[in-house]
């Protein structure tokens, strides 16, 4: 039975990885100690002696320290044993598990169980806290007002209804004096830095283009994953940058991200897959963002499903028309 929308977070937490290697017979000869599993690789067939392969059903993961160099959870172990994507590797568990979801409540319900085994409620927001970024507060609150006529929006086609909706403001004091500034919010809407745009190009040489907050780590936040996410059925579109996130948004893409750079980090990769199966990337067409296209393509491709947007060099998505984005996205 297929579940036409699959909560992959709330999969990963209700599914016992314990009942899922008692699905595959690979509990014969594990050795159960507390919550701990181990013993020789059920998946490369390691040797009787072997004490590679680990379990922690408190924690609900494992992991082989030998051939395979693999681990996860219960999504992981089914793609590995399978060889199939994650599409494919969740509909295996909704069905064998009989898991339906419920859309926008983050809910999980089970019409049955394998064994003895009962699927752990989802942790929710425990689940998203371990990726929250540890950076500091925001420099400045509240933002003064910003003219939505300022030159610098109106050459990067920023309208007023972008402004608004992403709460883009200009400070005019402390180390975010003289810019732009863009409020970061993590996945659950809490407002986490503000990013400096310097709106002069005197004071970009000077001080640089951009500033970020001492302390605060982009590579743990996704830029309007908190809002993108409500948008995510058919998936996510990713760019690189904040001006790429609002173009996009302009032309009618409400699922952008941005990873704020062109580094694909843990965190960032444990955000999508917790919240989508499928991205659209459609990164800058220079040297580093087809460096990007290619880290994404190497890491996700088996277990997402990727389309990739080639874009001239020199072309870059907030430099594309609407007509342009919604060819490429549609």
């Amino acid at each position: 039975m297929r579940s036409p929308w699959i909560d992959f977070k709330a999969l990963k937490a209700a599914v016992p990885i314990r009942a899922v290697l008692e699905r595959y017979g690979f509990l014969d000869g594990l050795t159960e100690k507390g919550h701990k599993l181990s013993g020789p690789c059920p998946i490369h067939q390691g040797g009787p002696n072997s004490s590679s392969f680990h379990v922690d059903t408190k924690k609900n993961i494992w992991k082989c320290f030998s051939t395979c160099d693999a681990g996860g959870n219960a999504l992981d172990l089914v793609m590995k044993v399978e060889g199939c994507d994650i599409r494919q590797a969740a509909e295996k568990l909704t069905e064998w598990f009989g898991l339906t979801f419920e859309r926008n409540e983050g809910k999980v319900g089970s019409k049955e169980t394998a064994g003895d085994e009962t699927p752990a409620k989802p942790q929710g927001d425990a689940d998203a806290g371990q990726i929250s970024p540890p950076g500091n507060p925001p420099l400045e609150r509240p933002l003064t007002n910003l003219n939505p006529n300022h030159p610098y929006l109106a050459r990067r086609r920023v309208n007023m209804k972008t402004i608004e909706h992403f709460g883009i403001g200009h400070c005019t004091r402390g180390l975010m004096r003289g810019r732009i500034a863009i409020p970061i919010h993590n996945e659950r809407g809490e407002l986490v830095a503000y990013a400096g745009r310097a709106v002069d190009d005197e004071l970009a040489r000077e001080r640089g283009r951009y500033r970020l907050p001492e302390g605060f780590r982009k590579s743990y936040v996704l830029f309007n994953l908190y809002r993108a996410k409500e948008h995510a059925e058919r998936g996510l579109t990713v760019v690189e940058g904040f001006f790429d996130v609002f173009r996009v948004h302009e032309a009618g893409f409400r699922n952008v991200v941005a990873l704020m750079g062109t580094e694909l980090s843990e965190q960032h990769e444990q955000l999508l897959l917790d919240h989508t199966d499928r991205l659209a990337l459609m990164f800058d067409g220079d040297e580093a963002g087809q460096k990007c296209l290619r880290q994404f393509y190497g890491r996700l491709r088996r277990r997402m499903y990727l389309k990739e947007i080639h874009l001239s060099d020199g072309e870059q998505p907030d430099s594309l028309s609407d007509q342009q984005i919604r060819s490429l996205l549609t």
